[in-house]
């Protein structure tokens, strides 16, 4: 049994059979639980089952997977070097946002952001330019005409 797995069911309620219950005991180092011996067999039970669950459900994933797994093996003797778009050549894109593209994409929404704030920015202070500049074409008298040296 993994402590990782133990956690989840004692101390997070991370189970169907035991759902919403912490069994957490505060004495770290004490020797007691502060639950029943059939509590602790419910939880090693479902511990267990959780572990088989997703052994079960990897090993789908890499059986019906396998030729696509062998299309890889055979790139990286070849290359020694994959890159994404080789991955996603063999599997197909991700069906989900890998954490990357997560940052890219905010990225891009506050670069887009900054450069609407600056583009208004700009444009208020064009505004305010045209109106002063006018303001003072108005109250400034035109410059006399300059004579050519001969």
């Amino acid at each position: 049994m993994t402590k990782r797995g133990y956690g989840m069911v004692a101390y997070l309620g991370m189970s169907d059979g035991l759902p919403n219950v912490c069994y957490y005991n505060n004495q770290e180092y004490g020797f007691s639980k502060p639950y029943s011996e059939k509590t602790a067999e419910r939880i090693d039970a479902e511990v267990h089952r959780m572990i088989h669950e997703q052994y079960e459900r990897a090993k789908k994933i890499l059986l019906d997977n396998k030729d696509k797994h062998e299309q890889l093996a055979d790139l990286l003797v070849e290359r020694e070097v994959i890159f994404r778009e080789d991955v996603e050549q063999i599997f197909g894109p991700r069906p989900w946002k890998s954490r990357s593209d997560e940052l890219l994409e905010l990225q891009e929404e506050e670069n887009r952001r900054r450069a609407e704030q600056m583009a208004e920015e700009h444009a208020r202070k064009k505004a305010e330019q045209a109106a002063n500049g006018d303001a003072e074409s108005n109250n400034t008298p035109p410059a006399p005409p300059q004579t050519p040296n001969v």
